[in-house]
């Protein structure tokens, strides 16, 4: 009777211990996917496709997005007003809270990636144009130019439509409806 007790120990330590080294290596097979819960939370930072299983050992590779604005620094002395009446430059242009690195993390928090765009290798710069109104609010926001794609166009506004008030262009000390441009760079992180 213990000679059964004993094979069958070694049986269910042999059974544990495959167990265990078949829960570790798709653990670590799966070490670059996330958790649904993760990509729920990351969603809104970077735009990526899942990684899945085909068959019992093939994995499918992941493709990140994300997204980054450069921000120009021309500064044009004189004051111009567009025949629509919008002002082309101010007395003070409007200005973003927080500045520049504050609306390049607004919209590398806010992009998602089209998934068809990652599956098709786009990447490039989109030139969005928008009015800050007389209080602030981004308003038209338009492409201008031929963009990437429209999937990726049509992202890029998305993002400036979502963006909080700015601080808004000023001439002779009153706040004015002022148009500007923001490119924002659509571009997919090398796989890993």
């Amino acid at each position: 009777m213990s000679t059964l007790n004993s094979n069958n120990k070694n049986i269910f330590l042999a059974l544990g211990i495959s167990a265990a080294l078949v829960v570790l290596s798709a653990c670590n097979n799966d070490a670059d996917t996330t958790s649904s819960a993760a990509k729920a939370d990351s969603a809104s930072k970077m735009a990526d496709t899942s990684a899945a299983t085909v068959g019992p050992s093939k994995t499918v590779k992941t493709k990140k997005g994300n997204a980054s604005v450069t921000m120009s620094s021309d500064k044009k002395t004189k004051i111009e007003k567009g025949s629509d009446g919008v002002y082309v430059t101010a007395d003070e242009m409007p200005q973003y809270p927080g500045g520049d690195a504050a609306i390049s993390q607004f919209v590398s928090n806010h992009i998602n990636y089209p998934q068809s765009d990652l599956d098709d290798n786009k990447e490039g710069t989109v030139k969005v144009s928008f009015i800050i109104d007389e209080k602030g609010n981004v308003t038209n926001p338009v492409v201008s130019g031929a963009g990437v794609s429209s999937s990726i166009n049509n992202e890029a506004t998305r993002i400036v439509k979502q963006m909080p008030a700015w601080k808004p262009g000023m001439v002779k000390g009153k706040a004015v409806k002022t148009r500007l441009e923001l490119p924002i760079t659509f571009k997919i992180n090398p796989e890993s």
